[in-house]
């Protein structure tokens, strides 16, 4: 008789165990429901970041190869520049040229016609 008293404590015990156990289940169930959800949202967050700086590379990309462009033709120009620079006329040259218009400047200068020298040959001459 003792048997049938201890069947319902037994049957209690296994009650008890399979709540717990279910009750344990539930909770790694949402541990596992929750660790899913933040890995999904750290994969939405990771690929929108990549997409990020996917764009920022490109647009970044495009700018390189904007300033390239510029600079290469800055260099041109740069070029031109100084082909100018050198095709022009150095401040020494232009005194030069200042001093011989100077020096034939009528204005300035006493030049003598032909009939004056014309007249000093006869002059010498007599």
């Amino acid at each position: 008789m003792a048997e049938a008293r201890d069947v319902p404590a037994i049957l209690n015990e296994l009650v008890r165990r399979a709540n717990e156990t279910t009750r344990r289940l539930r909770a790694l169930e949402e541990r596992s429901s929750l660790i899913e959800n933040r890995i999904s949202s750290i994969q939405d967050t990771l690929l929108r970041t990549t997409e990020e700086n996917r764009k920022t590379h490109d647009k970044l990309s495009e700018e390189i190869k904007n300033f390239q462009t510029e600079l290469i033709r800055m260099d041109n120009d740069l070029l031109k520049v100084n082909k100018n620079i050198e095709r022009t006329a150095k401040r020494s040259e232009l005194k030069e040229i200042e001093n011989m218009i100077s020096f034939f400047n009528p204005l300035k200068s006493n030049f003598v016609t032909k009939d004056e020298v014309m007249r000093m040959i006869e002059e010498k001459r007599r």
